[in-house]
């Protein structure tokens, strides 16, 4: 959580300095009460060390041990009040957790940019420059869960804007593929759970070696793919609705962009589920998944037309 912890600190700062300073010098108070206690403790320990051996007619000494048990409770009491203000500090502050959280990620993934070409290179330095511009940027609110819905949603166009100034086109469609599917791994963006066998059948295409392609127009490519998606549980029945529906699957298949078309039969529901209607393209029409992915990353992103 190095990088988290980091950013929010910063955006604590810059959304509540009074919190972030608040938090500083309680983490100051709670060292030097410490630094107090070994004092005392030093003291008190010289003192019994030179003491005579009837201590209790050593009236100074005695004088002396009363005084420094009561500045250790008094320094005791104020170790406990420092702990419930830090608590408190530490709970309003949690609340801006999820725009650090994202703002790790989002670095992490420019940083792999490099993998695409290695002429993708971001420092640490600039992407905290624009991770504080995304703060001023952002849409104020008084809610607080509000705000920091506005702050991530600046953060990513800010960051989007930033990174794509030195992108190549088809890269930008990889970018902002890595972010939607990211911020659906977490939960973040998308109406249903995340479903890891989908997400690998759509990076891989398996293929599976079924009974002799039946279907003279599809390619046996096309036909062993959807053999080997028939294999999901949500797509069982769609291999033998390929055959029996053909004409009609036929028809979607030789469309311009079958992507935009409605499939046959209960298929069609999947016009509602673009990540799940991926997968036939997948399988079907490799040569337009590139437009079908873009019509998943800006029904799915928010604000994805901005993109």
């Amino acid at each position: 959580r190095g990088l988290e912890d980091q950013l929010l600190a910063k955006v604590v700062e810059l959304e509540r300095r009074d919190l972030e300073e608040k938090s500083k010098a309680l983490a100051e108070a709670a060292i030097d009460y410490q630094i107090q206690l070994v004092a005392l403790e030093d003291d008190l320990l010289k003192k019994l060390a030179e003491a005579p051996e009837d201590i209790l007619s050593d009236v100074p000494l005695i004088e002396g041990l009363e005084a420094t048990k009561a500045k250790v409770k008094d320094i005791n009491d104020a170790v406990v009040k420092g702990n419930i203000t830090q608590k408190e500090v530490e709970e309003a502050r949690e609340g801006y957790r999820p725009q650090a959280a994202e703002g790790a990620m989002l670095y992490f993934l420019i940083t792999k940019l490099c993998l695409v070409d290695h002429m993708y290179q971001y420092s640490l330095d600039s992407f905290m420059t624009f991770f504080e511009k995304s703060v001023h940027k952002a849409q104020k609110k008084d809610d607080l869960k509000d705000r920091v819905l506005c702050l991530r949603d600046s953060l990513r166009m800010t960051i989007f804007m930033w990174v794509s100034r030195g992108l190549f086109e088809r890269h930008k469609t990889i970018f902002l593929a890595q972010l939607t599917f990211n911020l659906m791994k977490r939960g973040i963006i998308g109406n249903r759970d995340w479903n890891e066998t989908h997400f690998q059948f759509l990076l891989r295409a398996p293929t599976k070696v079924l009974d002799q392609n039946p279907l003279h127009w599809l390619p046996d490519s096309a036909w062993e793919s959807a053999a080997a998606l028939g294999e999901i549980d949500e797509f069982s029945k769609f291999v033998g609705d390929l055959v029996e529906a053909a004409p009609r699957f036929r028809e979607w298949f030789n469309a311009a962009a079958p992507e935009n078309e409605k499939l046959p039969l209960n298929w069609a529901a999947l016009d509602k589920n673009l990540f799940e209607k991926m997968l036939i393209v997948r399988c079907l029409r490799p040569d337009r998944m590139t437009s079908s992915l873009k019509n998943f990353i800006r029904s799915t992103l928010p604000d994805g037309d901005a993109y």
